[in-house]
């Protein structure tokens, strides 16, 4: 049996929310709820919440098994279940990870990856309590595949923990085809304010020689990872300069866009007498771990990572995240900038340092769209402020008005005339967006289903509403709710204002890995369209489809098709 030396560490105590989140997973499992999610911060303790609920469940005779893509995940959950409850004698809880084989304990933690061998998951038997750690990659083929083969569905109870519930992969199972119910969730925001992790505050640094950051392509909803890449590694100088300038005197974790991005960073740290190691997704986890100890230890002053650490990683003594990849993945971003708010002896706030061109680029996510008021500047190069009250940087044109033949304009919402992204709307007033593929299409939907500028029963005309945001299936009419946030699934509608629908239907979008369709794509310039195109308008009845061009077309169907499962339901 493989053991391992655990650090010597104060025994943890539980917090209220957390022991509020697993009373909150067994009373869903006992409302009859068999897969439950749990949303906590990055930095709030989720593996903490998992250590409560794998005891409760060994105290009950309960066999346990708690999964995770990483063996740092793995690691971390172990370490924290016997800091909350070290009366548990240490040869109750084993590994299945590579070599490692534990599999005769009562609970087992295990990677996903070692799990899918078909004799591995027989060796450890029937588990009827199953807690899987960043439960948002649900949606990966090969990891639900294992989760089906472990009796997810059938034969057990199971609590998912994530920061961000919604996925990052495209896979053909969705996050919410797993989870049933989200039991408890708190944010970010929450966790700052109840002192829960620091403040951070966050500083962006505009350099010209990120301006190739714009011609970077955009891939389902963020950068093309290649182009990326290229960018990055020709600035390291930048880098490099950036955090010796600004995080001078910090612990930071840079992350980096490629690996060989990550170790050229790490020497040029070096060789300016900054001391900094590098750690990427292409090392043997043995080969991380002594990595990992030159940072705690302070040999290292910096950790340069990519394909590592957004994730599960525990370096509360990290006071600065250095993005040296920039995103559009809020997701992404979220995750990278909780690497350094977690709470630590003499730390006072987290430092968010943003590389970037010195033009904006659209949809990039900074830090005052994850947290409200959170005090952020911009510099440039020199170290100068650069005041935000200056003329845009990028000025957006108006974009004019389309408006298309038949009895109702293409959108007639003000607030969409500058977004490049393709909204569309129905006769009946539903705006929407065509994701393009599967038949699928995220809507924002008026209050009681009566949309603005129509009369009402009464015959009053509705000025105001509150809308909700949904996806849907224009084929077979199947679909769901999002939160008003864009983050998570919802059981239900959560009306708020315009605006914010408008923009947690973006986020949705692109935070559940879909494609933002934008009305300047270049196929959709004066390209006439194709014979199946205008064949399958005409079975639609649309008028005059010969004399419109491929994009025109693709919005005339994508109206009528959408118009079938929305507008039925709106009353005027």
């Amino acid at each position: 049996m493989t053991t391992m030396t655990l650090p010597a560490a104060a025994p943890r105590e539980l917090r209220d929310y957390q022991r509020d989140a697993a009373d909150a997973v067994e009373r869903d499992w006992a409302d009859g709820k068999r897969r439950v999610g749990v949303v906590l911060p990055t930095g709030s303790g989720k593996s903490t919440v998992i250590a409560e609920l794998i005891h409760r469940a060994y105290t009950d005779g309960e066999p346990v098994l708690a999964f995770a893509h990483r063996g740092e995940l793995l690691d971390q959950m172990r370490k924290d279940f016997h800091l909350l409850h070290p009366s548990v004698p240490m040869t109750e809880t084993g590994i299945v990870r590579a070599e490692q084989d534990d599999h005769h304990c009562p609970i087992v933690f295990a990677t996903l990856q070692t799990l899918a061998t078909a004799h591995r998951r027989q060796a450890l038997g029937r588990r009827t309590r199953l807690f899987w750690d960043e439960v948002h990659h649900a949606g990966a083929e090969g990891f639900h595949t294992t989760f089906s083969e472990l009796g997810g569905y059938e034969d057990a109870l199971m609590a998912g923990f994530t920061a961000t519930m919604y996925r990052n992969e495209r896979g053909v199972i969705g996050l919410g085809d797993v989870i049933e119910k989200v039991s408890y969730e708190k944010d970010i925001k929450w966790a700052i304010r109840k002192g829960f992790l620091v403040q951070p505050r966050g500083l962006t640094v505009r350099i010209k020689g990120l301006d190739a950051l714009n011609d970077v392509r955009n891939v389902a909803g963020d950068f093309h990872q290649g182009e990326l890449a290229e960018v990055m590694e020709a600035a390291t100088e930048y880098v490099v300069d950036a955090i010796k300038e600004h995080a001078a005197d910090r612990r930071p974790i840079i992350f980096a866009a490629s690996v060989d991005a990550a170790h050229h960073i790490a020497e040029a740290l070096t060789e300016a007498d900054f001391p900094a190691v590098a750690v990427t997704g292409s090392m043997a986890y043995a080969d991380r771990l002594p990595v990992y100890d030159a940072f705690r230890s302070g040999e290292a002053r910096a950790l340069v990572t990519v394909q590592v650490l957004t994730e599960g990683a525990d370096f509360p003594m990290c006071d600065t995240v250095v993005l040296g990849r920039p995103t559009r993945s809020k997701n992404l971003y979220s995750q990278m900038v909780g690497r350094a708010l977690r709470l630590f002896p003499g730390k006072t706030d987290a430092l968010v340092l943003d590389l970037a061109g010195s033009a904006r680029q659209m949809k990039l996510v900074n830090l005052t769209q994850l947290i409200e008021g959170v005090d952020a500047k911009e510099v440039a190069e020199d170290g100068s402020l650069i005041e935000l009250t200056e003329e845009p940087l990028e000025p957006v044109e108006p974009i004019e008005k389309l408006v298309r033949m038949g009895p109702v304009d293409m959108v007639t919402i003000d607030l969409l005339a500058n977004d490049d992204t393709l909204w569309l709307e129905t006769p009946k007033g539903v705006p929407f967006v065509n994701l393009m593929g599967d038949n699928q299409v995220v809507f924002v939907w008026p209050e009681d289903g009566y949309a603005p500028g129509r009369p009402d029963a009464e015959g009053n005309v509705i000025e105001t509403t509150k809308w909700a945001v949904g996806q849907i299936n224009t084929r077979n009419g199947k679909g769901g709710w999002v939160t008003s946030s864009g983050r998570y699934v919802s059981q239900e509608p959560d009306y708020t204002d315009l605006p914010a629908a408008l923009e947690a239907a973006e986020v949705w979008i692109v935070e559940s890995d879909q494609q933002l369709p934008a009305r300047t794509a270049s196929w959709r310039r004066n390209q006439p369209p194709s014979e199946a195109q205008k064949r399958f308008a005409r079975t639609l009845h649309i008028v005059d489809a010969d004399n419109m061009t491929k994009a025109r077309l693709s919005d005339e169907i994508s109206i009528k098709l959408a118009a079938k499962v929305l507008d039925r339901g709106i009353e005027n």
